[in-house]
């Protein structure tokens, strides 16, 4: 008999993200950034900087301070939720002579609790919490929604002849001849018994579920956290619902160029789900993979040939104001792209990963002596004088 080709499955990992320990308050990052342009040979008073922030108010500061470093305000290369437009290249490259590009997907921190995701606005009245980035709250939310629905209907059980069982609702089973179109799909096969020809077959079913015979394997790792089985109905299967047992399908939420955030989250949105900090790590997953991406587009391009260009990726945290200090952001470095115009040196032919580009960022100093008196400039334009300016005849 011709055996049947099976296509392997392919998955991939996240690089570990650190943010102990590697968080640059913008106060210093900005100045630290501009002395390591000097450093890398870019020109004073001929760089363009660059930034894909989400648009939220909460990141004008990391903007201003980065105009007051680079003596001019930094061309718009973003869309929400920190992600690229790279069709903004060619623009962005046209503007100086020298580029940096910034990129951020932003999160809120609470200092006191150690949690990830909302930020306090203080344009409203009295103490308003709200999403520290409501694009990436918007993304994620459905699939929050759709894990923790299915938490709370999926049911661990033992039965009077001693089987250990699962029951889950039919909507979460891909059964072939009606599989999942759209919503939370269990791994079945992660979790029950198989037969010998390697299909999964019910122990019984009621209207709206079917119950299976778990596996040796799943019933012992249960059973290693001390977990005591429940006879009847059971209880529901809560934080064991891990990120091996279940996907997403989904048609994507988004209608408009956002669709980009959720198509970059949709694969690891299990990981999401059930992270502590969702919000937390939506974002760093989606800082990696549009580092990757942009700086695909970068090297495939031709926009930025025979230019000093500084590219850099990072997390941008959100503090909210508190015991009478301002709001403030500080910037984790993910990782680099250097080139420069009179040929790279071999250390920069490679991305620089986040302890290389950590380690040259602390290299540099705090102080930047060329940076713009924005007070003194905002003067003189007050001072200049007043144009006649006409309609053409």
């Amino acid at each position: 008999m011709q055996s049947k080709y099976q296509k392997p499955s392919i998955v991939r990992k996240l690089a570990p993200f650190r943010i102990d320990d590697r968080a640059i308050s913008y106060a210093e990052f900005a100045p630290k950034l501009y002395n390591l342009c000097m450093t890398l040979g870019f020109r004073k008073g001929l760089i363009m900087p660059s930034r894909a922030f989400c648009s939220d108010e909460n990141q004008g500061w990391p903007i201003i301070l980065l105009t007051k470093q680079f003596g001019t305000f930094p061309f718009n290369h973003g869309r929400v939720g920190g992600i690229v437009a790279v069709d903004r290249h060619g623009p962005h490259a046209h503007h100086g002579e020298d580029s940096v590009l910034v990129q951020a997907s932003h999160v809120g921190y609470d200092p006191h609790s150690g949690n990830y995701g909302t930020f306090i606005r203080s344009k409203r009245i009295g103490t308003c919490v709200s999403a520290s980035c409501g694009k990436i709250t918007h993304v994620i939310t459905p699939y929050l929604e759709q894990y923790n629905f299915a938490r709370e209907r999926i049911f661990l059980h033992k039965d009077d002849k001693g089987s250990y069982l699962v029951t889950a609702k039919n909507s979460f089973i891909d059964f072939d001849s009606h599989p999942v179109k759209d919503g939370l799909v269990l791994n079945l096969e992660n979790m029950v018994k198989m037969h010998e020809n390697g299909r999964i077959h019910p122990v019984s079913a009621i209207s709206t579920s079917q119950t299976y015979e778990i596996s040796e394997e799943f019933r012992k790792r249960i059973d290693s956290t001390g977990y005591i089985w429940k006879a009847g109905e059971g209880e529901n299967i809560g934080s064991f619902l891990t990120t091996d047992l279940f996907y997403f399908r989904e048609e994507l939420h988004e209608t408009d160029e956002s669709i980009l955030l959720e198509r970059n989250l949709i694969e690891f949105m299990p990981i999401i789900v059930t992270s502590r900090n969702p919000a937390l790590r939506a974002a760093k997953i989606n800082i990696q993979l549009e580092f990757a991406r942009t700086l695909e587009s970068i090297r495939r391009g031709s926009d930025y040939t025979n230019k000093n260009l500084l590219f850099i990726a990072g997390l941008n945290i959100d503090i909210s104001e508190y015991e009478g200090y301002p709001a403030t952001t500080y910037f984790v470095p993910w990782a680099a792209h250097i080139q420069l115009k009179d040929k790279s040196p071999a250390e920069y032919s490679k991305p620089l990963e986040q302890e290389r580009i950590y380690a040259l960022l602390m290299e540099q100093d705090s102080i930047n002596p060329e940076q713009a008196d924005l007070k003194e400039e905002i003067s003189r334009m007050l001072a200049a004088p007043r144009f006649d300016i006409r309609s053409p005849q």
